[in-house]
């Protein structure tokens, strides 16, 4: 990832000690006055740095949505707003579709340079649900830094428009705790992407190469949970530590998903932002608030058919997408989508962990082989 090249990590941890001193700096001499809104020079300059096409698109791309926030803002009768909404909506995810189906139909130009865009596609449609919904201005420089927030520009967790504006008005300050928190969480984040990924990778490659039995399919789908957990995890401990020294809290993304007893309590644990996101955004917003049972079910699985289709275009995507979310309509319809620790047998309660993370194992298999090797690993958990 482009991210965590050493040059380009540099150009971070620099961009992150320039800026905090400058508002410590600041705070003292200037009390009141918020150096957030200088946050877009860093953005840019990240961007110019790593690509000229890429600074062009984002600097169009953030225009073009604003007007269409504008627009949205003063339009009037329900009927022409609900119109706009769901047509801007559309609008903002369209570079995201366009480029998905260009990977699949070769005739289809590139003409798109996307680096990180299916995370600020996220962020640019909550935007439009903010003004929809609250009725409120967004200020051009406010909504340009929510969209280019460098911490969190290229994965998650992911941002709302509602939670950054909390700490563009008022930034937490940088105190020593603070920043020892986040120095601590950088170097674990970093730990786990650079070494803990790397030497999964290495036990991955090598169990590939063993004869598929029980123990070394048990194994491989141990070692495929654990390389996507460190993997996504170190990335938000990363995103989160460098945001905590610009005076910004980005919330948790992952959340001990191995003590989720049920799917349903999983997706609350792990990857939380973009479950979150699709389902409030997307499932709750169309059907309203009180769901019946089958309801449920359906909008389970549909999160789950959605989020497949937001990593990648394909029918494995779509059938990844059904055996994640068959788990939380069963749970929805079974009543089994909560369980609570402290009434539950503790051989019960760890019992249905354990079956969760298995599962759960089983899907992340398909992110790191492919479907024949996926199938053959299955294959071996009944052979001894």
């Amino acid at each position: 990832m482009w991210y965590l090249q050493v040059d380009t990590l540099t150009f971070i941890l620099g961009a992150t000690l320039l800026y905090g001193v400058l508002a410590a700096v600041a705070g003292r001499i200037w009390p009141n006055r918020r150096l957030t809104p200088f946050l877009l020079v860093f953005d840019l300059g990240l961007l110019l740095y790593v690509s000229r096409e890429l600074t062009a698109f984002y600097v169009v791309y953030t225009l073009v949505t604003y007007a269409m926030l504008r627009v949205l803002k003063a339009a009037k009768g329900e009927g022409l707003r609900r119109g706009l909404f769901v047509v801007f909506c559309l609008l903002c995810a369209s570079p995201f579709l366009y480029a998905r189906f260009a990977l699949l139909l070769p005739v289809l130009p590139a003409i798109f340079t996307l680096v990180g865009f299916a995370y600020n596609m996220l962020k640019a449609i909550d935007a439009v649900f903010y003004v929809y919904y609250a009725d409120k201005d967004i200020p051009l420089i406010a909504y340009a830094n929510f969209l280019l927030f460098f911490p969190v520009m290229t994965s998650g967790p992911i941002l709302r428009y509602r939670d950054f504006e909390q700490y563009y008005l008022k930034p937490r300050p940088v105190t020593a705790p603070v920043a020892t928190a986040a120095v601590k969480r950088f170097i674990w984040g970093m730990f786990q992407k650079m070494v803990l990924v790397a030497l999964l990778s290495q036990v991955l490659t090598r169990l590939l190469e063993a004869r598929l039995c029980l123990p070394v399919s048990l194994g491989l789908i141990v070692v495929c949970y654990a390389s996507l957990f460190f993997d996504l995890s170190g990335y938000s401990d990363i995103a989160i530590s460098v945001a905590a020294f610009t005076g910004f809290v980005v919330p948790e993304n992952f959340k001990n998903p191995l003590s989720a007893a049920s799917f349903t309590q999983f997706w609350r644990k792990w990857h939380v932002t973009l479950s979150d996101w699709i389902r409030e955004h997307i499932f709750v917003v169309v059907n309203g608030k009180r769901l019946s049972k089958w309801m449920g079910a359906a909008i389970g699985m549909g999160t789950m058919v959605v989020m497949s289709l937001w990593h990648e275009f394909s029918i494995g995507s779509i059938l990844n997408g059904v055996y994640m979310g068959s788990f939380l309509a069963i749970e929805n319809l079974f009543g089994l989508s909560t369980v609570d620790k402290r009434r539950t047998s503790k051989w019960i309660f760890w019992g249905r962990c354990l079956l969760v993370s298995f599962f759960f194992g089983i899907n992340a298999l398909s992110f790191y082989m492919d479907a024949g090797q996926l199938f053959e690993v299955l294959k071996g958990l009944v052979r001894l």
